[in-house]
């Protein structure tokens, strides 16, 4: 398949990568729509991300596509269905998620490659951040959930309310 990979600062080359093998918790995903985000940006300009890619790798995040393959072990997702996955999972032990600050944990799963045919969506992310498109929902729109749900959250941590100025 081709991929976008990321081999240090400001050098990313499209190139033949093999498409990914799964565990048996994973799902293989057909990308239809990668975004861009400012992240994504950094990384390109820098060349590394200490905890979230470290090169070589295949860069982006941000994704909607459709479930080609799943694992043995997989029972909410089948092939044929479109989804949108984030880029980590919580690991719900630490001190962060413990108190419900799961965007700190201190041993968040990361994953990238959305900038390729293919992206092997890892079991823990499967099971906590990966969910069906809904069928009135386009693949652009559907793409958009991850850096919706930051924008959610840094609203809630304001804790503004209805009047506030």
């Amino acid at each position: 398949m081709m991929a976008a990979v990321l081999y240090g600062k400001e050098e990313l080359r499209v190139e033949q990568v093999s498409v990914p093998r799964l565990e048996p918790s994973d799902v293989l995903v057909k990308v239809d729509v990668a975004l861009t985000c400012g992240t994504d940006l950094k990384v390109f300009r820098r060349g590394y991300h200490a905890r979230m890619i470290v090169p070589p790798a295949v860069l982006g995040h941000e994704l909607a596509g459709d479930v080609v393959e799943v694992g043995s072990e997989v029972r909410n997702f089948r092939v044929g269905q479109r989804v949108v996955a984030a880029n980590s999972a919580p690991c719900q032990s630490c001190y962060f998620c413990a108190r419900g600050q799961e965007n700190l944990c201190e041993n968040l799963l990361f994953n990238n490659g959305a900038y390729a045919e293919y992206i092997r969506i890892p079991g823990p992310i499967v099971k906590r951040n990966m969910y069906e498109i809904p069928a009135h929902v386009g693949y652009p729109d559907a793409a958009m959930v991850e850096p919706l749900a930051c924008v959610m959250r840094g609203l809630e941590e304001t804790r503004l309310r209805p009047g506030d100025t």
